[in-house]
């Protein structure tokens, strides 16, 4: 054999666990898929006004004590001498019972509105429209049952993990809520960035008024 053919032969040989390593070591490419497109305030019609609280505000006549005292109130006016275990507690002060209520005040009439709502807790959301107001969608997010009154037929898709049931609520994906940013889960379920953002740790009223930001 020559010396020529001899390299060629140290070559291939030098290569062959390069060779097998790419075609036999079982690695699958990852899949890459596109993010969704959020359009820009620009240029979209719609005007999406987002809203994040971790839970509403309780009417002024409602007991503000923790479940448990009111559990032990029951128990000192029944005059019962054994107090009830925490989880019998539980059973008279369900999550529904303390229902939070939120309102919102929409004035805005220059545009359609894209409103996305979210909460951790329970909140009945109270939408009070103006004459003239273009309600396109709501997004309704958060981890425990969300109700809205006052959109008119407008599309409502939930996003929480409780069921959030009203007649035109569909729940479309995986829950998501915050109430220091706007989440990009919220973006990407309207399509189009943030024009406005409201955030509390507890929140009672809020305004959408035209040219806010």
């Amino acid at each position: 054999m020559t010396n020529q053919r001899l390299s060629k032969v140290l070559v291939l040989f030098a290569s062959l666990p390069l060779v097998l390593a790419s075609c036999c070591s079982g690695v699958v490419p990852s899949t890459i898929t596109q993010a969704p497109v959020i359009k820009p305030t620009s240029a979209s019609q719609a005007a999406l006004h987002v809203i994040g609280v971790y839970q509403g505000q309780l009417p002024d006549t409602a007991d503000k004590r923790p479940w448990w005292a009111q559990c032990q109130a029951i128990n000192e006016v029944a005059s019962k001498h054994e107090p009830l275990a925490p989880q019998a507690c539980r059973s008279f002060f369900n999550p529904g019972r303390d229902q939070r209520t939120i309102t919102v005040n929409v004035t805005d009439d220059t545009t359609p509105i894209i409103l996305g709502l979210m909460a951790y807790e329970s909140v009945s959301w109270q939408i009070k429209a103006a004459p003239g107001v273009r309600i396109e969608k709501v997004i309704l997010a958060g981890y425990h049952q969300q109700r809205i009154q006052g959109v008119g037929d407008a599309q409502i898709d939930v996003y929480s993990y409780d069921n959030s049931p009203c007649e035109r609520c569909v729940q479309k994906g995986r829950y998501f809520y915050a109430y220091e940013r706007v989440p990009v889960e919220m973006e990407i379920a309207a399509g189009v960035r943030a024009t406005s953002f409201q955030g509390n740790y507890t929140g009672g009223a809020y305004q959408i008024f035209k040219g806010m930001q």
